[in-house]
């Protein structure tokens, strides 16, 4: 297990777009990723579920991993989780 913490900020936070390339960057791992945030859980794979964690600018998010590539899944998840995403 590869467990440990991101600091989100995007200034907009990990809105629908940051969650899709969350999911899409999870999805290629075969580890089980979960990320906690603020009391509530969320397997990044749904786009859902991570947008219902509402991390904003700021937010310190616990990112587990468990697998054979969990190592590699913990380093992508971060860093996209501190990520500043430009959409314009």
């Amino acid at each position: 297990m590869t467990k440990g913490y991101a600091t989100v900020i995007n200034s907009k936070g990990i809105h629908a777009r940051p969650s899709a390339e969350l999911a899409v960057a999870a999805k290629s791992f075969k580890s089980k990723i979960t990320l906690n945030y603020n009391n509530k859980t969320a397997n990044p794979e749904s786009v859902l579920q991570t947008i219902i964690l509402e991390m904003f600018e700021g937010a310190e998010v616990e990112i587990i991993t468990e697998g054979e590539d969990e190592v590699e899944a913990f380093n992508k998840i971060k860093e996209l989780l501190e990520k500043e995403f430009d959409y314009n």
